[in-house]
């Protein structure tokens, strides 16, 4: 498996992206991590920003160990009062109990609303008995960019295109977004295949201008206009952006 776009964690093995821009040691690499997966993992559970910095001192293996204790029940459930219906979740308590077999020899037999929330997360990153978590980082950034652009744009129509993101206004040109979690140098960009995408899109017609957004580093602190002279006779605009991912920190001061 090629590990190159992926971060995360396997078993005790970190995968932390390089260090780049005010992101220069594990703990805010980690912070960094644990803010990101939310927009992956939120309908299984949601790091707060007081845990993204409590947690980020700690291995991520660690971390998402406790995030699981914190969702298992305080208490083991032996009998239910007399005349009371109890909703037995077959599949999770499973879960739950073989995770904590394995890690402490007890079992927990809970309700299903107190228990689905540890077992989904327990189903997402335990796998072959080992904790791992390994997540795209180029989907990771198109999520943080696109949840940023629908706050920013709440009077425009910011949808996800998958690949891409649009933004539209009435009256006004579209606008089209490819996001790459790619480290850009100034002087030699190398992003000849996302100056292919924005051609082909200008061509079609549908959008005249086109953003290839990255993330900010120190040697990619500003737009760069990009020109091509296959659209010399179009009116078009294509740059590559440097998008911030510093307010992540500054949350979590």
């Amino acid at each position: 498996m090629n590990y190159n776009n992926f971060v995360g964690f396997n078993g005790d093995k970190e995968l932390l992206t390089k260090d780049f821009d005010t992101f220069d040691s594990e703990f805010k690499l980690r912070q960094l991590f644990l803010h990101l997966s939310n927009f992956v993992t939120n309908s299984i559970c949601n790091f707060t920003k007081y845990e993204q910095k409590t947690f980020a001192k700690l291995p991520l293996k660690v971390a998402f160990e406790s995030k699981i204790n914190a969702l298992l029940p305080k208490s083991n459930i032996k009998k239910q009062p007399r005349n009371r219906i109890f909703n037995l979740c077959i599949n999770s308590t499973k879960i739950i109990n073989n995770y904590t077999s394995l890690k402490a020899k007890k079992q927990i037999i809970v309700n299903n609303k107190n228990l689905l929330p540890a077992a989904k997360l327990i189903s997402h990153c335990y796998i072959n008995n080992k904790m791992q978590l390994l997540i795209d980082k180029n989907l990771l950034f198109h999520e943080f960019v696109l949840e940023k652009l629908r706050n920013l744009h709440k009077d425009k129509e910011v949808k996800d295109l998958g690949d891409s993101i649009s933004i539209k206004q009435k009256d006004v040109c579209a606008l089209k977004i490819y996001t790459s979690w790619k480290n850009i140098q100034r002087k030699n960009p190398n992003i000849e295949n996302e100056v292919n995408h924005a051609i082909k899109v200008i061509n079609k017609g549908e959008f005249n201008q086109v953003y290839l957004v990255y993330p900010k580093d120190n040697d990619f602190t500003r737009h760069i206009p990009v020109y091509v002279d296959e659209l010399k006779y179009k009116n078009y605009q294509i740059k590559a952006i440097p998008y911030s991912l510093r307010s992540i920190i500054r949350k979590n001061i």
